[in-house]
């Protein structure tokens, strides 16, 4: 079994990062009490929930999750059928969603994620952190099990290890009601790691875009201008592949979560891009202005082939691929890309356009609702 997760957590202005999964470990281990839901926070799917009240008596999954984590949105698939299955039998998931980039703080963008990836459950908006800092929680997604005693049974972080959950989620159930039984149809999954490269193929590493990780975490520059905090920098194409990071040409301003073009052009010039492996390429973007949406596409200097084609591109009447940048969130590029190295490039029209980070999936990790 393998897991991944999104390490990097805003803590205030200060961003900190878990870079050795095998250090990534919450602080809250099983056997402690679980922290209630504390604050004032809005609540989405349900009005405000206690586990000394509302919960009480249940067993409960506190799943820490961010709407544009790709890590995240790969485990809705599994918690859904856990969900259906076992919420009859005293089971509820509680999701919490700290936000990662400046407009997912705001609870009405949270919502139309909510909204848009059919999350069933409670979400509460965690958008001071205070539930995240209780569980000393550090990545997306976290998820800590809850027995029907009120005390933590277990912790996972990162993707994968569903079977394992699953059988956990049972054993809590049947520590709190010992005469239940579930049906002998509900096979558990074999857990794989889908993140094995002979297996399933090489995939590039989580990349961002702002200053505020630039130069570490996933966030090289290749440009010979590099990282310019808040200001807007006329960068100049690469005349050689850019082998880590990404790579900008035009006027973009430098944000501490984005890149933020910043100025109009009459075709698609400007442009921010990346050199992947991968079977799969997201992109978390989102527009300042209103009239900001256009993003041209194009991969090695070519519209996107049909078939190579996310869910989220359109073909304009000259051939040309593009995505409409209508809300803040992450938006699906590429899908069925072979093996090879491409590059992968952004080009908005206007200012106002902001691109965050790219993310990638392997062939292991492409079953699930590209919403």
């Amino acid at each position: 079994m393998s897991t991944r997760s999104c390490s990097l957590v805003r803590l205030a202005v200060t961003l900190l990062a878990c870079l050795v999964p095998s250090l990534c470990v919450a602080e809250l281990t099983p056997g402690t009490p679980a922290p209630d839901f504390t604050g004032n926070h809005v609540w989405i799917n349900a009005k405000p929930l206690s586990l000394h009240r509302e919960l009480k008596g249940k067993v409960v999954l506190v799943d820490f999750w961010e709407y544009t984590c790709i890590n995240c949105i790969r485990t809705l698939p599994a918690l859904k059928r856990m969900e259906s299955r076992y919420k009859p039998y005293g089971f509820e998931i509680v999701g919490v969603h700290a936000p990662e980039f400046d407009f997912a703080y705001l609870p009405g963008n949270v919502q139309l994620g909510v909204t848009r990836q059919r999350i069933p459950w409670p979400v509460v908006v965690d958008s001071d952190f205070k539930i995240w800092h209780a569980y000393d929680s550090n990545s997306w997604p976290n998820k800590f099990l809850i027995g029907a005693d009120g005390v933590i049974a277990s912790q996972h972080q990162g993707e994968g290890g569903y079977g394992e959950l699953e059988r956990q989620i049972r054993d809590a159930l049947r520590k709190a009601n010992p005469r239940v039984s579930f049906p002998a149809s509900w096979t558990i999954p074999q857990d794989t790691d889908d993140f094995n490269p002979s297996r399933c193929g090489v995939m590039s590493e989580e990349t961002y875009i702002g200053t505020a990780r630039g130069g570490s975490w996933g966030g090289a520059i290749g440009n010979s201008e590099g990282f310019r905090p808040g200001t807007t920098v006329t960068y100049t194409s690469m005349p050689h592949p850019v082998k880590r990071g990404f790579f900008a040409h035009g006027v973009w301003k430098n944000e501490p979560d984005d890149f933020l073009h910043a100025r109009t052009t009459s075709t698609p010039t400007d442009y921010i891009g990346i050199h992947y492996r991968g079977a799969e390429v997201y992109v978390v973007m989102h527009a300042k202005t209103v009239n900001a949406k256009r993003v041209y596409v194009t991969r090695d200097g070519k519209s996107l082939p049909a078939g190579k084609r996310g869910v989220d591109v359109r073909v304009d009447e000259q051939g040309r691929t593009y995505i409409d940048v209508l809300e803040g969130r992450m938006y699906y590029v590429v899908q069925g890309e072979d093996a090879s190295e491409h590059e992968l490039r952004l080009s908005p029209l206007l200012p106002g356009v902001a691109i965050n980070s790219f993310t990638f999936g392997n062939r292991c990790l492409t079953k699930f609702d590209h919403l």
